[in-house]
């Protein structure tokens, strides 16, 4: 669907802001695009909607080049970058229409996309009267006005409560039902864990990883962690240490964080504590989230 291959670009001969960049968005994906402060994410979704041209290399969408075919593409695409802007004056709804007939969409589209986004109460205040989350709703509902096939928006749940952040989940769900493609760079990790299935992260402009977060969890762990709480946390740590294969070993007084190289050994594990008379209070695996695998990943 989005095809990224090798583009660099920078301001300045000097300063590289993005490094052969190449990564690819599957078709029908809800796909998160993450990095930290300064990586580069925000100049790498200019350069894809062709509002910079890259020194080199070339980006595809719908295997088109989007250089030579921007004008076809853009109707076929729902964009949010950085902070919406809108005629404070007017209300939500009339900001909506202008965009309406630029697009030339039937004005019944318009108070189907403020539901959508659950700001159809709000449709006739006006716009400067809007909370930034009101807002970031209101710039999705533009980005889907023209039932766009492909979605790119950056930092679309800012300003959104735990209730907004769910229901813009939602949507972007119902798009992928659709068979839409949804592009979505956050800094809220937690929520691109629990909604996209593929992510690439850059730092300094640079690919460091692309695919499903399953695949970098695979890439970045080794064996099975687990959190023991006992009443004996040195003679366990001797256990560990001398009859089992472990990759790490945590400890405080009350617990011990390990891994151990095969799931296996938990059972054989469990039998040595209790031989040894050693009271064991909780025994709990530890499953790595993608917070832990960027810090991991970026570090």
């Amino acid at each position: 669907m989005i095809k990224v291959q090798n583009i660099n670009f920078s301001y300045q001969k000097s300063d590289k802001i993005i490094d052969d960049l190449s990564f690819d968005v599957p078709k029908n994906s809800i796909f998160g695009f993450l990095g930290a402060n300064g990586s580069g994410k925000t100049t790498a979704i200019r350069l894809l909607l062709n509002l910079c041209k890259p020194n080199s290399g070339e980006i595809l969408i719908q295997n088109k080049k989007i250089a030579l075919n921007y004008i076809e593409l853009y109707k076929k695409i729902g964009t949010l970058i950085e902070d919406p802007t809108y005629y404070g004056h007017l209300s939500g709804r009339d900001n909506l229409k202008l965009l309406a007939k630029f697009y030339e969409v039937d004005k019944h589209r318009i108070d189907e996309v403020l539901d959508l986004v659950g700001l159809l109460y709000a449709k006739d205040k006006t716009a400067n009267k809007y909370s930034l989350g009101m807002k970031q709703r209101l710039g999705i509902a533009s980005s889907i006005l023209h039932n766009p096939d492909i979605l790119i928006l950056d930092e679309p749940l800012n300003g959104l409560d735990p209730k907004g952040i769910a229901q813009i989940r939602e949507l972007f769900f119902k798009f992928q039902e659709e068979k839409k493609t949804v592009f979505i760079s956050s800094h809220q990790l937690n929520e691109i864990e629990n909604t996209c299935s593929d992510v690439c992260i850059i730092d300094k402009g640079h690919q460091l990883f692309t695919g499903k977060i399953k695949e970098l969890k695979s890439q970045l762990t080794s064996g099975e962690s687990y959190k023991i709480t006992c009443n004996k946390v040195d003679q366990v740590k001797l256990i560990l240490s001398t009859k089992f294969k472990i990759k790490s070993l945590i400890n405080s007084d009350s617990e011990l964080t390990f891994s151990l190289e095969e799931k296996e050994n938990v059972p054989l594990l469990v039998k040595e504590l209790v031989n040894a008379d050693i009271q064991i209070f909780e025994i709990v695996k530890i499953e790595s989230n993608l917070e832990d695998l960027y810090l991991t990943l970026t570090k």
